[in-house]
Order: C-alpha cells, then structure tokens, then sequence
C-alpha cells in the first residue's frame, strides 16, 4: 500500500448571529460561491441530508462530486470528497457561547503515494487559507459584530 499524508487545516469564529441565519448560509449549497472564494459554483443535488450529493467545481479545476456525511439540523454537517488520489473531508460545527455562536471549519485531506507532492505544493495552500478566510465571509454575512 503507498505512503498517504494527511493535511489538516481548521479556523473557528465567534460572531454575534442567529444559528438559524449560519445553518441558512451553510444549507444555500448553491451560493457557496458567494462567501468561498475557491468554489466556481456548487449546485446541490436533492436536498440537505445525509447521502445525498452536491457538485463543486473549485476555481481552475474540474467538478467534482461531494457525499454529505453527516447532517445534524441547525448544528453541524460533514462532506467527503473522493478523489483518485485520497480524500477529502470537511467539518462545519457550530455552538452557541454566551449569546454568541462559534463557527468552525474544519478540512481533512488524507493524499496518497505520488500525489503527495503536488498536493502539498499546489493545492493545500490554497485550500489551506480559505477555511479562515471563507468563515470570516460567512461572520460578515451574518452579522458580526
């Protein structure tokens, strides 16, 4: 089996904001683009729920399909990308604190044998500086203070 390498990036935000108002940003898979500066478009396919998909295509790359993993109502979602060379997963959690709510983002990347490089190179930092650059998007459309 090839030597694979995990990438780990996450950022996390308090904003003075509704739970309801983040959950309706994150829920709006078709207006991705409108707070992530790496995504081209996105287009949901079905609704917001566990197993079913949406399409993204990151800027200057090809679409690619993402499974929702997980869906807890109003609180947190995960996404899983499968690519030929590892995957990709992404963790959105939110928790109300002291009449706040903290927002995170986390993203997962396990990259296999060859394709380490490149990723490591070309692609992690890219996707590396969106994660805290795309949840203070997402502050300023909900609100903060």
């Amino acid at each position: 089996m090839p030597d694979s390498q995990r990438f780990i990036a996450a950022a996390t935000v308090t904003v003075d904001a509704k739970a309801h108002d983040i959950w309706a940003v994150w829920v709006d898979v078709n207006g991705w683009k409108g707070w992530d500066a790496g995504i081209e478009s996105s287009r949901l396919n079905g609704n917001f729920k566990e197993g079913n998909t949406f399409t993204l295509k990151p800027q200057g790359a090809d679409p690619l399909e993402v499974t929702i993993k997980t869906v807890t109502q109003g609180e947190e979602f995960s996404d899983e990308t499968v690519l030929p060379f590892g995957t990709i997963r992404n963790f959105h959690r939110m928790e109300q604190v002291d009449g706040r709510v903290k927002i995170t983002h986390e993203v997962e990347a396990t990259i296999e044998g060859d394709a380490v490089g490149f990723f490591g190179k070309e692609v992690w930092p890219h996707m590396q500086s969106g994660v805290a650059e795309s949840l203070g998007n997402i502050a300023d459309i909900v609100g903060n203070d």
